[in-house]
């Protein structure tokens, strides 16, 4: 069987037959969000002659067991099984991973796509940016950072998937933990209208964090670098130093209970930021006023 060959609109990708799927490892829908692009908002990936190897997952996001990740910083990359590459039309499903916003990859072998995509569907997963780089409130940039990277990814589906055999008419989110968060938050962004069509959230944590709130923690984050939250001073600090920081914080988080409420007693000092632009107001109250009402999303109310 031929090596499956895909034109992208940025370029053109070379990928693997296994067994009766094709897949596609590593493809970047953003550039690098270092440098100048770092605590930005994800800029579109740069175009590329010739046919580019797709053939393993991008690095993670830096995250505590990732230290090359400071200087393997192809974070944003996204992956696709396909039965059928070419003009199928199939139903699309997007895979947005857990992690308590601090950890997470689509290395992970427990999501693997191929056993969905054997049964009729194209399946894409991506990674974002978690932990500080993608979640914590830094003066002078945008919030939710990880949001907004998966919402390019999102884009890129949209514009892209039908030359994998997907269909952008038809895509369904599905997440866990913080996946589910992230989808919650998602369907209530101003900006996701035609990008998905369905969402399955499961195990859907309960924080989203106020600015103020946000805008403590990180103050606390950067007090143990004797530093200043803001985009100019941390990028100072390389990511992994920042993973660290953060991590040192999760250990003190109890004490800050009185000033923090319930959140100080969670396993994750970062959230979706309501800020009144990427998440314009919390998902429970959005969703209950009807936010979503153009996306299907199926529930389960467990017997108690």
């Amino acid at each position: 069987m031929a090596t499956p060959e895909v034109r992208a609109i940025a370029g053109t990708v070379c990928g693997r037959w296994e067994d009766t799927v094709a897949v596609f490892r590593g493809i970047p829908y953003a550039q690098p969000p270092v440098g100048a692009l770092r605590f930005a908002p994800p800029a579109p990936a740069q175009r590329w002659d010739g046919v580019r190897d797709v053939a393993s997952f991008g690095p993670p996001a830096p995250q505590a067991d990732a230290p090359d990740s400071d200087h393997d910083t192809d974070w944003l990359t996204l992956n696709v099984w396909s039965p059928d590459p070419g003009d199928a039309r199939l139903p699309v499903m997007v895979w947005i991973h857990g992690g308590r916003y601090l950890e997470g990859h689509t290395g992970n072998p427990h999501q693997n796509g191929a056993i969905l995509a054997a049964a009729g569907v194209v399946v894409v997963s991506l990674n974002y940016r978690v932990g500080f780089e993608g979640f914590a409130h830094v003066a002078g940039a945008p919030n939710n950072r990880g949001l907004l990277d998966q919402i390019a990814a999102l884009h890129w589906v949209h514009d892209n998937i039908s030359a994998f055999g997907g269909d952008p008419t038809n895509v369904t989110l599905f997440g866990q933990s913080a996946g589910a968060g992230s989808i919650a938050a998602l369907l209530t962004a101003a900006d996701r209208a035609g990008l998905f069509h369905r969402a399955i959230i499961q195990s859907l944590p309960g924080t989203f964090f106020t600015e103020q709130l946000a805008a403590a923690v990180s103050a606390q984050i950067a007090e143990q670098l004797d530093t200043q939250p803001s985009a100019a001073e941390l990028q100072r600090f390389s990511p992994h130093t920042l993973v660290t920081a953060s991590h040192a914080l999760l250990a003190r988080m109890p004490r800050f209970v009185q000033s923090w409420g319930p959140m100080a007693l969670t396993p994750t000092p970062f959230s979706p930021i309501v800020d009144g632009s990427t998440v314009p107001e919390s998902p429970w109250r959005a969703l209950a006023a009807g936010a979503a009402r153009d996306i299907k999303v199926p529930f389960r109310v467990r017997d108690r």
